[in-house]
This record gives C-alpha cells, structure tokens and sequence, in this order.
C-alpha cells in the first residue's frame, strides 16, 4: 500500500473512530439523568472562604486583595463541584463513547486480519 493511499485509510479510520465516539455520547445522553446544581453551592463558598482566608494571612494583601483571592477561590470551588456533581453522568457518557469506538476498531481489525472458517 503506498503511504498516501495509507494516510487516506487512516484518516478514514481516524473520522470513523471520532464519529463513533459522538455518536456514542449521544446514545449514552438519552438515557442520562441531568445533573443537579444543588450540591454545588457547598464547595463554592467553602472555595470562597478558603481564598479569602489564604489572602487575609499575606501582610501585603488589602481588602481587593482578599476579595479577589474569594473570588478566586469561588471559582474553583464551582469548578471541583460541578465536576463532582456531574461524575456519574461523565462516566455513562464515556462509556457510551467507548463501546461504539471499540465496535469501529473491532470492524477495522476484522477488515484487515480475515478469518477463514474454511
């Protein structure tokens, strides 16, 4: 096989592989529940009073400084609790991803190692 006819396969596979993974999560979000904000709110202000906490230690820091530090420290919050809040949901949808791109490289094995029954 000459390497541009190669390329062109891979890049077919390559297309194949991320179809499939798309189409996967979409399979995978029908059957998902949606993920609840409410248990967010907790490591946000814990995040917020973490910040400020830090900030207000520094000798340098003025009173922006420790309300930014909070806001900072929000931010994070928020972050490390809708990542929390949305693990069961992320982990259905990767498996969903999963099982359709391993269906496509299961194919692409089968197309290139044959198996004679005969």
């Amino acid at each position: 096989m000459k390497v541009p006819q190669r390329l062109a396969s891979e890049a077919r596979h390559f297309g194949n592989l991320v179809q499939a993974g798309v189409d996967g999560v979409n399979y995978a979000r029908k059957d998902t529940p949606p993920v609840s904000l409410s248990p967010v709110w907790v490591p946000t202000a814990i995040g917020a009073a973490a910040g400020m906490w830090i900030a207000s230690r520094s000798k340098r820091n003025s009173g922006s400084g420790v309300a930014l530090a909070g806001l900072i420290g929000s931010a994070v919050g928020l972050g490390c609790g809708f990542v929390w809040a949305s693990r069961g949901v992320t982990g259905a949808l990767a498996r969903g991803a999963m099982r359709e791109i391993d269906t496509v490289r299961d194919a692409r094995w089968l197309e290139r190692n044959p198996i004679d029954y005969a």
